[in-house]
């Protein structure tokens, strides 16, 4: 069973590799926040009066590496769910979609054995991308200097990266209940769309899908998040992982 898991593993792993959708998306959360907060900061340097500034304005908090680090940690809330939410969604939309899962009902390992592969694939991508997202953002900020003698709480874009990663694993179970990445697709649209109308009426703190960005400073500087808020991501994780697995082990061709 152990080797079955491994080559299963490892399958995932070259389809993810080879995966347009994975590449550009992950092109994207190492390079935005970096990109977009070292371009905030040198707006307000410069006190511009362009439209990016003014909106600047409203993101940055506070001066030097805390500015700057908040700032990144903003884009990469919402730039981790949307590209790893597609991400996830082609993961386990496309078997449905392209008609590959016919083919992977003739494996020797089980089906929820291929579900739990392919969340470990997907739990290392996003952790790996979170890392190299925040690597990049620290470097930018070294480059682009005048920030401070050291970069102080540089753990917090990591830490809203790997929320926000935990976030989109709903998405997983989304695609196989709906057999398709479009549903899940549109479930991720809907989840940005709750997340802001729940933040808005004030409730957003016990929201999972709005707990990185409140702790990023999305919500502005006064709002602080609580320990127990941030375990929150991590429980829709873990939930999302067992139903989907479960569903996998349920799945029969032809029936809903």
């Amino acid at each position: 069973m152990t080797g079955d898991f491994g080559r299963l593993l490892a399958a995932e792993t070259r389809k993810m590799r080879r995966a347009p959708v994975a590449v550009i998306c992950t092109a994207i959360i190492v390079a935005a926040p970096a990109l977009l907060a070292a371009g905030a900061i040198l707006a307000l340097r410069a006190n511009s009066s362009s439209s990016f500034a003014a909106k600047a304005r409203l993101l940055v908090h506070g001066s030097g590496w805390t500015a700057y680090l908040g700032t990144g940690a903003q884009v990469m809330a919402v730039a981790v769910l949307l590209c790893l939410g597609f991400g996830f969604a082609w993961c386990f939309g496309r078997e449905f979609t392209e008609g590959t899962v016919a083919g992977l009902f003739g494996l020797p390992a089980g089906r929820g054995a291929i579900a739990l592969a392919k969340c470990t694939v997907l739990l290392i991508w996003s952790l790996l991308a979170s890392v190299a997202s925040t690597l990049v953002l620290v470097g930018m900020g070294l480059v682009l200097g005048d920030l401070g003698s050291q970069p102080p709480r540089w753990w917090l874009p990591l830490g809203v990266c790997l929320l926000s990663a935990c976030n989109t694993f709903p998405l997983a179970w989304l695609a196989t209940v709906t057999r398709g990445y479009l549903g899940a697709v549109g479930g991720l649209i809907g989840l940005v769309v709750a997340t802001q109308l729940v933040t808005s009426f004030g409730g957003g703190g016990w929201f999972p899908w709005a707990v990185p960005g409140l702790w990023s400073g999305l919500g502005g500087a006064d709002i602080h998040v609580a320990g127990i808020q941030l375990v929150l991501p991590v429980a829709v994780a873990v939930i999302s992982i067992v139903a989907t697995t479960m569903r996998w082990r349920r799945l029969e061709l032809g029936n809903a």
